[in-house]
């Protein structure tokens, strides 16, 4: 991948970084100016904006916070390139400035290896952070309506829950859905929780799927047939919340 790379700063070091890293890099410089850089972040929206410094300039460090709040700044990393004594007067006069600084002296190809490692890193943890504030899909199958309702209302904030009010339907609905976990009723009308975990079983996407059965039996002999399953949980009837929470948690993460 070749990102995008905005640079700013005095302009040899501007000169010297867009000539030797351009096999690296899309780049293109900027000026000292706020319009320019919040019109560069918004026309070319690069991958990150790196600021050479000679020395700890505060105009040009009030330059970068009014960068981080235009609206034309897109989140990149700010990366600032420098002496070791000047990053250390950056980092004590604004220690949240930057993402990364680099200190000088730093060949180009070093400095584009840099950049880029980080930025792999950078964007890795931004897809992961991504995916983690996705909620998790929860399938609840219960003939019991009243049941239904309450594990959607116990689960709903924290859960994108699905109902249904039987098991016919959830190897169709699993064709084209994602389910994390899928709660099923063991007593049910027409196919039962174990008619439905079997199917589940055979079906390449449902195997994958962690099952927590309900049960409101308490002859050991029916305990010992849910067992038999190797359900990856089950909880009896009437369903002790906490336990419920802290058992989809677990299945889930």
């Amino acid at each position: 991948m070749s990102y995008k790379i905005l640079a700013g700063g005095k302009s040899a070091f501007v000169m010297d970084f867009l000539q030797h890293t351009d096999p690296y890099f899309q780049n293109l410089s900027t000026s000292d100016y706020i319009s320019d850089v919040t019109n560069h972040f918004e026309l070319f929206k690069p991958d990150a904006y790196v600021r050479f410094f000679d020395s700890a300039d505060e105009k040009m460090i009030d330059l970068i916070k009014s960068v981080r709040r235009s609206t034309s700044y897109n989140s990149s990393p700010i990366i600032i390139v420098a002496s070791s004594s000047v990053c250390d007067d950056i980092r004590n006069m604004a220690p949240k400035i930057a993402d990364l600084f680099i200190k000088r002296p730093v060949s180009a190809d070093n400095l584009a290896l840099r950049i880029t490692r980080f930025l792999e890193e950078y964007h890795s943890k931004a897809a992961k952070a991504a995916k983690n504030d996705v909620k998790k899909h929860v399938l609840v199958v219960d003939d019991d309506k009243s049941m239904l309702k309450m594990l959607k209302t116990a689960l709903g904030e924290a859960y994108d829950v699905t109902t249904m009010m039987n098991g016919i339907l959830v190897e169709r609905f699993l064709d084209s859905n994602d389910v994390d976990l899928i709660i099923l009723d063991y007593e049910m009308p027409i196919e039962t929780g174990a008619d439905v975990y079997k199917k589940l079983k055979c079906n390449p996407k449902g195997q994958s799927i962690p099952v927590c059965f309900l049960t409101g039996v308490t002859e050991q002999s029916k305990i010992d047939e849910i067992i038999s399953l190797k359900p990856h949980a089950y909880l009896f009837k009437p369903v002790n919340i906490d336990q419920l929470v802290t058992t989809v948690s677990n299945l889930t993460s």
